[in-house]
């Protein structure tokens, strides 16, 4: 499993496309953060939309490069079962995951300690919700990647990222930050991780289904 893993990162970093697409969207990150003001808006722009949608970088360069070479074929000769290798894909997504979350809480100290429009408490609070996004997007974008295949799945992703961005801007416009955070935010927040972890192992037996039936 952890040469699934290790194969899944290679693509994504290694393989030169790869690494200056994903180099090139954390300088426009990096960029983003030192050019604009140090409010809870562009905090949570960054925590909250910006990084969680990168979630699917290692998955969709393992689906990329699988294509490309055929390596799921390849797969099936390993000593693994196909509920292993999409638990590999799983894991790596996850791990991939954490990195972006430990990167994330120091975008969140840094708007915290920057300037006094942002505190700790309201740093915390969209840091976590930042964990969570990440979590519904990687269930749903698993599940897209492996019943669409790389080209198809990644169009669903691009349609998705756009609808997400719409039901933001018009959310935000007609509820500002203040009134959500008077909604009781900690509430709504246990809600979501509630509901996250689910939605995501349903995510992995959704795939598995997947991938078991293509391959039979």
């Amino acid at each position: 499993m952890w040469g699934i893993i290790k194969k899944d990162f290679y693509d994504a970093f290694c393989i030169p496309k790869n690494m200056l697409s994903n180099g090139f969207s954390y300088l426009l990150l990096l960029m983003f953060i030192f050019l604009t003001e140090k409010t809870s808006l562009y905090m949570m722009l960054c925590i909250v939309a910006y990084l969680p949608m990168n979630v699917t970088t290692v998955l969709q360069s393992a689906i990329e490069q699988d294509e490309n070479a055929g390596f799921d074929h390849i797969m099936l000769t390993y000593p693994l079962s196909k509920r292993q290798i999409i638990a590999a894909r799983f894991i790596g997504s996850l791990l991939y995951m954490g990195i972006n979350v430990l990167f994330s809480f120091l975008i969140m100290l840094v708007y915290v300690c920057a300037g006094t429009k942002v505190d700790i408490q309201t740093g915390v609070f969209f840091w976590l919700c930042g964990i969570i996004m990440s979590l519904f997007i990687a269930a749903v974008s698993s599940i897209g990647f492996y019943w669409l295949g790389h080209t198809k799945g990644l169009l669903l992703y691009f349609a998705l990222v756009v609808a997400a961005a719409v039901i933001y801007v018009m959310f935000y416009s007609y509820i500002p930050l203040e009134k959500i955070l008077l909604l009781e935010p900690w509430k709504l927040l246990g809600i979501g991780f509630a509901l996250s972890l689910p939605a995501l192992y349903g995510s992995y037996l959704i795939c598995l289904k997947i991938y078991a039936k293509r391959n039979s």
